[in-house]
């Protein structure tokens, strides 16, 4: 996880994390004015932080899947857990905000934190894809969709020709925030000590990919091909030497 050293120290994560996200700041940027002419502004800025995290979740759970209820309501839960259990959700929207402001025209009044406004487009594009979602178990849209309808929100995203040419490039959020939300899924961000640098419990990216976690080495050396002891054919010609010297004591030709 190397923290660095000194007043710059800097974990492997957060600039893995930061990278990904100034892919996104670029892009983002452009959020309010997207929600702007969607009509959707307002609804972005007045949003509570359980719709956002619950849509965020929704997003979360479609591209880790677990244990979790959001996996089981969109129709692939798994024995195993996800990257709900894996706690990116609350990373997701910290690191949204704090590497993506988004404001509109510069003006303090019409901020919006980048996740608020993520989730917003995320259900407006929900509400496109499965009109009966306004209703049902989750607080939002997205939450509520099946996976296969969540692909299509994307597929949607990335199509939509209705962005003006002046945010075309918006529409590449689309293939950039899905391998962000995988990279931190993954990671020991959610389970992250601030102090320490080091994590609170083994992380669930560690579990399902049988990471034995950082060490100085491994016991990695299982043996020679085909049961061989060496690495060096020394030991078939000494046996040849010793039966020639068997024969020549005994006369043998």
């Amino acid at each position: 996880m190397g923290e660095g050293q000194g007043h710059y120290a800097l974990s492997r994560r957060t600039f893995l994390a930061g990278a990904g996200a100034t892919g996104l700041a670029a892009l983002l940027s452009q959020l309010p004015t997207v929600l702007g002419r969607r009509g959707l502004l307002e609804e972005a800025q007045a949003q509570s932080a359980d719709y956002v995290a619950d849509t965020l979740s929704g997003l979360v759970a479609f591209i880790l899947p677990g244990d979790d209820e959001y996996s089981r309501a969109q129709g692939t839960p798994t024995p195993e857990p996800g990257g709900i259990a894996a706690g990116t959700v609350p990373v997701l929207i910290a690191d949204l905000d704090r590497f993506v402001p988004a404001s509109a025209g510069g003006s303090p009044s019409q901020t919006i934190p980048a996740s608020g406004g993520v989730a917003s487009l995320l259900n407006d594009y929900a509400l496109q894809v499965n009109p009966d979602a306004a209703n049902g178990q989750f607080l939002s849209p997205f939450a509520r969709l099946s996976f296969a309808e969540k692909a299509e929100v994307f597929r949607r995203f990335e199509a939509d020709e209705g962005l003006s040419s002046a945010v075309q490039e918006f529409k590449f959020v689309s293939g950039i925030l899905p391998g962000f939300v995988a990279f931190l899924a993954w990671s020991e961000a959610g389970v992250l000590d601030d102090a320490s640098r080091q994590p609170r419990q083994r992380p669930v990216g560690w579990q399902l990919s049988q990471y034995g976690g950082p060490a100085e080495g491994h016991a990695e050396l299982k043996g020679y091909y085909e049961g061989r002891r060496s690495a060096l054919p020394t030991r078939k010609p000494k046996r040849r030497r010793r039966r020639a010297r068997h024969h020549r004591r005994h006369g043998h030709a």
